[in-house]
């Protein structure tokens, strides 16, 4: 039987070299998941999201809702600290750039935390 873990898992910064954990891991693995194309980590091919495929395509309530699902089955999925409970499309534009706003629940901790992500 599986027991649930009392204490983050430690990971390293992107920026800094630091070891980090907590809240601050989770958002740096959300923003990789969601910018990592599926099939381009040669040792993780399933590892990434379909959500990054949103930037070549319309902006339509289709592709909108599908990147929605793919961002969620994606963090649900990769991130085993985090089960997202809510997450919005705040702005999508010509330019490719679009912002996301990613709520849930911080496992661990049993606290509701919020994050945006632009890519």
């Amino acid at each position: 039987m599986a027991t649930q873990s009392t204490e983050h898992l430690v990971d390293i910064d992107r920026f800094t070299g630091a070891l980090i954990q907590g809240w601050e891991r989770i958002k740096q693995s959300i923003y990789v998941i969601l910018t990592t194309r599926l099939r381009t980590r040669l040792m993780r091919l399933w590892w990434g999201s379909k959500f990054i495929d949103m930037q070549d395509k319309p902006g339509n309530q289709e592709v909108l809702m599908a990147g929605m699902m793919a961002a969620i089955a994606a963090i649900n999925t990769y991130e085993p600290e985090f089960k997202v409970t809510r997450v919005s499309i705040d702005s999508f534009d010509a330019s490719g750039e679009i912002t996301i706003t990613i709520e849930g629940i911080d496992l661990v901790d049993a606290a509701l935390r919020r994050t945006q992500v632009t890519i």
